[in-house]
This record gives structure tokens, C-alpha cells and sequence, in this order.
């Protein structure tokens, strides 16, 4: 019967203290920093000697549209996000307004409770040979940009 007892008394020791020491593993692993990435640049290997992938979608006559979705990493945001993107000038070859048009300026929104925008490239009638547009992401002082997938590559491609 001593036996038993000192038993479950290791048992109830062991139990309590293999439980007090846990820390919470959602907090632990939340992500509390807002940053944006181009889902292309996670899904898609880089170019050769770039930091940035070229997607197999090409800007040309026969698509009308090509989209880049935009991931939110972090919280949902509370109300709407615009966000803002830029043209790389050192590496786009493309011209805008001649090879390609950008939909709604250089702004995107992400809107209240969603991790998701859209960048839309338009195609236009007066493209000349085969160009490449480099998109930017800019965060600003809510929302920061991920350094590893912040720029997405682009053909523009005309006959």
C-alpha cells in the first residue's frame, strides 16, 4: 500500500511540474509585425543573379490584365490599407504608357479583415518587343515590406 501511495504522489509531482513550465505556444508564434510580400516572389524561384523572380505570366495583346496578389503578414487590419508600390527603374526596361498600364495608379488596397491585395498590370495596343517591368513593394508606418519578397518581375511582350 506505502508503494502505491509514493507512487501516485510521483505521478501527481511529475504532472504538476511538467505542466507548470509550458509557455503559451500561440503567443510564442504569433506574428505581431505587419509586412507585405508578392505571393509570386514566395512561390517562384528567383532569377539568375537577381533578388527577385520573373513570372511566367507575360503583359502582352492576348491578356488584357495579368494580377499580382499581395500577402498581408501579421494581423488583419481594422480598417482599410492603401498601399502604395513603385516601377524599379535600374532594372524595368518597360515603358509605361507604351508597354504597359497600371490600374488605379501605383496604389493597392488590402481591405478590413482580409491578408490579400491585387496590383493589376494592364496591356495596351502600342507595346514594341519583349520588355521587363519590376514591381516594388512600399510599406509604410503601419505596415513594413519583406526584404526577401518585395519585388516581382514581369515580360512585356508584343510582336
Amino acid at each position: 500500500m506505502m508503494k502505491r501511495n509514493i507512487f501516485y504522489l510521483f505521478a501527481l509531482i511529475m504532472a504538476l511540474g511538467l505542466s507548470a513550465c509550458q509557455k503559451d505556444f500561440n503567443e510564442r508564434y504569433l506574428i505581431t509585425d505587419n509586412s507585405l510580400e508578392f505571393e509570386d516572389a514566395v512561390t517562384t524561384t528567383f532569377a539568375v543573379g537577381k533578388d527577385y523572380p520573373i513570372v511566367t505570366r507575360t503583359v502582352n495583346p492576348g491578356n488584357a490584365e495579368v494580377s499580382f496578389q499581395v500577402n498581408l503578414m501579421g494581423l488583419q487590419p481594422t480598417e482599410n490599407q492603401n498601399l502604395q508600390f513603385r516601377i524599379v527603374d535600374g532594372e524595368t526596361t518597360a515603358v509605361e504608357g507604351r508597354d504597359f498600364a497600371i490600374a488605379n495608379g501605383k496604389v493597392f488596397t488590402i481591405n478590413a479583415g482580409s491578408s490579400k491585395g491585387n496590383i493589376k498590370i494592364q496591356s495596351l495596343p502600342t507595346g514594341v518587343g519583349t520588355t521587363l517591368l519590376v514591381l516594388e513593394l512600399v510599406g509604410n508606418d503601419k505596415v513594413k515590406v519583406s526584404k526577401n519578397y518585395r519585388r516581382v518581375g514581369v515580360r512585356c511582350v508584343y510582336p
